[in-house]
């Protein structure tokens, strides 16, 4: 009998396989970012960066019991496609962070905002010196609304959301490639390859520099250039989170090998 290479029965029971096992940890996890954005509740930058930061952890621990032999073992002989196994994955690291991140946020925002104004009522303990009335805001919520609608900024929120995709994607991989550390391996390999790109473009900026007619050819091309440029860097961004998705896939199925 031939299995199709994608059922959603089987991934739905990946997906209970996942809470069953993990619901301890989910829940500590979600318990401390409630914590956290309640101190940060009113600070986007900071949220930005938990959101960016937590998740790129979040997605380098994800296939971390396939590198233990008992666990992977196991992990293997579950009856489900590698196809399967990383659309969980993806969507786990991705739309379901997304959502739990949001729930925490309004979670801790009215937490915090209320323990905030609660405190500020006690004069016994004279904490009205540290703590004063502040209303409930959603910066979180109010700063999307004015990036839709907004002319001048309104890519910021879709710069946000492919920065968190590409992030989530190669630190995805990360947790199948490397045995352990996944986080930092990763990081410094991003780290290095950045690296590597400055560096070809000092190089460039050298040649352009120290030859007359390479600088005054770049002169007259400067801008023509520049725009088609950053199309194509946006583009190569895009294309980078399929692309690290699908080098997943690969490493997945070579690791069951």
């Amino acid at each position: 009998m031939k299995t199709s290479i994608f059922n959603f029965e089987r991934t739905g029971l990946l997906f209970k396989r996942y809470f069953t096992e993990r619901i301890n940890t989910e829940l500590i996890y979600w318990g401390i970012m409630v914590i956290v954005f309640m101190f940060i509740r009113n600070f986007t930058p900071a949220i930005a960066t938990v959101v960016i930061v937590a998740g790129a952890f979040y997605a380098a621990r994800f296939f971390r019991e396939i590198h233990s032999p008992g666990n992977g073992i196991a992990y293997f002989m579950t009856p489900a496609t590698q196809l399967e196994k990383l659309t969980v994955g993806i969507v786990m690291t991705s739309l379901y962070y997304l959502f739990m991140m949001i729930i925490a946020y309004i979670i801790g925002n009215l937490a915090g905002t209320f323990l905030c104004n609660l405190l500020a009522e006690i004069d016994f303990f004279k904490f009205s010196d540290l703590f004063s009335h502040s209303p409930l805001r959603w910066v979180v919520f109010e700063g999307m609304a004015f990036e839709i609608v907004s002319v001048g900024n309104h890519y910021y929120l879709l710069s946000f959301l492919k920065m968190f995709f590409v992030i989530q994607s190669t630190f995805l991989l990360g947790s199948i490639y490397f045995k352990n550390n996944q986080a930092f391996k990763t990081f410094l390999t991003v780290c290095l390859f950045h690296l590597f790109i400055v560096l070809l473009l000092m190089i460039e900026i050298k040649l352009i520099i120290i030859n007359p007619g390479i600088q005054q050819f770049g002169n007259e091309v400067k801008l023509s250039m520049s725009d088609a440029f950053n199309d194509a860097l946006q583009i190569f961004y895009i294309l980078l989170v399929p692309f690290f998705w699908t080098v997943s896939y690969f490493r997945l199925t070579e690791k069951q090998v």
